[in-house]
């Protein structure tokens, strides 16, 4: 038997794994499209595809956490998409400030601020309303 925490640990790393699969192809074909089209970085090709599945396992894990700290109040059923979109990007704006506030007081200089303040909640967004659907499609009967 599963105690509590241990089951929601198992699921936040869960998301985040699923997450950093989603990533992992997401950028594997943006890769392959940049290969086709020339454009693409000669020093480190692959670049994209590991920052997109690190990406994806981070936006999953914050996601998740802020689902369950949140979300454990609502019933599965009753859960709007716009609800869990905001759950999303407030995920990813997580990340974000984990990453700006984690490089700077390593004492680096962070670039891409409001990149990060941007696409990581848009991304999150995105992944966590895209996972209430699919996890609806998956609950409904097959007829």
């Amino acid at each position: 038997m599963v105690s509590g925490w241990k089951r929601v640990a198992r699921g936040v790393l869960g998301l985040g794994v699923t997450f950093a699969t989603a990533g992992f192809f997401l950028f594997a074909i943006l890769t392959a499209a940049a290969a086709a089209l020339g454009r693409l970085e000669e020093e480190d090709p692959f670049f994209g595809i590991v920052a997109g599945t690190v990406w994806g396992f981070g936006i999953g894990v914050t996601f998740s956490a802020v689902l369950a700290a949140t979300g454990s109040r609502f019933v599965f059923e009753k859960l709007s998409i716009s609800r869990v979109a905001i759950m999303g990007a407030l995920g990813g704006f997580l990340l974000a400030i984990l990453l700006i506030s984690g490089t700077k007081l390593a004492g680096n200089e962070f670039t891409g601020v409001t990149e990060a303040l941007i696409f990581l909640p848009l991304l999150g967004a995105i992944a966590g309303s895209t996972s209430l659907v699919i996890a609806r499609k998956a609950d409904e009967p097959s007829s």
